[in-house]
């Protein structure tokens, strides 16, 4: 009765407790099947599956685990970010190409590199002899032999587990069993030491990202000193050849605000372009025509209402309603017509010379000429004939043989 109570409150506290975060990397060779494996344990048709290239992400929930798969890509240029994934995993699973004997050896260092890095060793490891249904497939026995399974194993104190498989025969419920008595298998042995297991993944983690911030420390130290050697041979060089090197430097207390409001900056920017085409429109006019003594004075008295505007658009009191969105009114000026504005009359003199009647143009086969036309001849006499415009003859009833009568037209 005890132990009948006791195991169900075993059984509710399993029931009750959180579900445990588990992170898995699965690496292997290239076109050993990783990622129809993993499409497979997710539910998706593992046929026409591309080449992965870096790595893949993918999330499930499995039992009383919310497990994570790290895919990654198996090509011999892309191994050297596995071991930026060992220290955040709590097992591994290695997919092995039991069909391709010839890179069996190629398989045995890259476990032997895998199991013996620090960060997994100890952990459990599952071999997944995939593509079992090709011919010519190793068996277990093989596998393990080729592998060197044991020895690696004993010598990295890994628990490990090997399950002969193909993951192109089913996905989702129809899995092959293999590969699911081989993921609860792994999953079964983290959850015995979750704990500690949790605890060196953590601290693995942490000096993991510690030793990257001492990397990117040490690499922007490196890349200062390669930038101020060269600047020194620069410096060193224009002095030899007596040039003098220009350090522009930013200038805080000169430097204006970058954050203004608006309608300031557009006013300011209409009184520098006034004042930029002021001299300019002078200039054209002077050189137009010469000005009597009352035109200078009609231009100067111009000039001095034009300005105006000015110095009152730069007073304190402008700026602020421009600033406020009232400067959008703005009032329309009446133009002035100064004496450069004169419209002069059109010389003839200056007249562009009347361009000459164009040619004709130019004959083709599909353009006839008019002189290759026959000339046209009357056609024959033109008289009339005796009944032209006179009157229809009346219409006669004459009798037939037989008594009857007919129409007879003369």
């Amino acid at each position: 009765m005890f132990s009948l109570m006791a195991n169900c409150c075993n059984w509710l506290k399993r029931w009750r407790e959180p579900a445990r975060k588990v992170t898995l990397v699965m690496v292997g060779l290239d076109n050993a099947g990783k990622t129809a494996t993993v499409r497979g344990i997710q539910g998706d048709n593992p046929q026409d599956v591309a080449p992965t290239v870096g790595f893949s992400k993918v999330d499930l929930k499995q039992g009383k685990f919310e497990v994570t798969i790290f895919d990654l890509g198996g090509g011999k240029r892309i191994r050297g970010i596995w071991k930026n994934y060992y220290s955040e995993s709590h097992g591994v699973v290695f997919v092995v190409d039991s069909s391709d004997v010839q890179r069996i050896q190629e398989t045995r260092e890259t476990m032997a590199e895998v199991l013996q890095h620090p960060r997994i060793a100890g952990k459990p490891v599952l071999v997944l002899a995939n593509k079992q249904d090709q011919e010519g497939a190793l068996a277990e026995a093989d596998i393990i032999e080729n592998l060197s399974l044991e020895k690696l194993v004993n010598e990295n104190k890994c628990l490990c587990q090997i399950e002969p498989c193909s993951a192109v025969l089913g996905y989702g419920k129809k899995l092959d069993k293999s590969i699911k008595k081989g993921l609860n298998w792994l999953l079964s042995n983290i959850a015995k030491d979750y704990e500690a297991i949790t605890e060196r993944v953590q601290k693995d983690t942490a000096e993991q990202r510690a030793q990257e911030e001492q990397d990117k420390k040490e690499r922007a130290e490196r890349v200062r000193q390669i930038r101020e050697e060269r600047e020194r041979k620069e410096r060193e060089e224009a002095e030899r050849e007596g040039r003098q090197i220009q350090e522009e430097e930013p200038d805080d207390e000169n430097m204006p605000n970058p954050f203004q409001p608006i309608g300031s900056v557009i006013s300011e920017n209409e009184v520098k372009e006034k004042e930029r085409k002021r001299p300019r429109e002078l200039q054209e006019g002077r050189s137009n025509s010469p000005k009597a003594d009352g035109d200078q004075e009609d231009e100067e008295y111009e000039e001095d209402n034009d300005e105006e505007p000015d110095d009152t658009r730069q007073t304190p009191e402008n700026t602020s309603l421009a600033s406020t969105g009232e400067q959008s009114k703005k009032k329309t000026r009446k133009l002035q017509l100064k004496r450069k504005h004169r419209v002069d009359p059109l010389r003839t003199d200056d007249r562009p010379a009347v361009s000459p009647t164009p040619p004709p143009p130019p004959v083709g086969w599909a353009t006839p000429k008019v002189s290759r036309l026959p000339k046209l001849e009357p056609l024959g006499d033109l008289r009339h004939s005796e009944f032209y415009k006179k009157p229809l003859p009346p219409v006669a009833n004459r009798p037939r043989p037989n008594g009857d009568t007919h129409d007879v037209i003369f």
